[in-house]
């Protein structure tokens, strides 16, 4: 089985790289820094574990990539992302 992670997976583009991964019936690790409010992520149907992760953050960062225990990724989509101040 194919194993996905998807950061910045509660919204977007994301969001539906998650959908259609799970659709496929790959094994999804989607992160977002508010799992409780990902609604619709939440409701997809299929192998998939939503975590909390704020990739701006290098201890979450640690944190998350050790509680995949070893766990193989065999495709990572890094969406999530930082804007800058205007």
């Amino acid at each position: 089985m194919t194993t996905v992670l998807i950061t910045g997976a509660n919204r977007g583009i994301g969001l539906e790289f998650a959908r259609q991964y799970a659709l496929d019936g790959c094994r999804v690790h989607a992160t977002c820094r508010d799992p409780i409010a990902a609604r619709e992520l939440a409701a997809i149907s299929g192998d998939i574990t939503v975590h909390s992760l704020d990739v701006t953050d290098i201890n979450a960062i640690d944190r998350f990539a050790a509680s995949l225990s070893g766990e193989v990724v065999d495709v990572l989509i890094n969406n999530a992302g930082i804007m800058g101040r205007n």
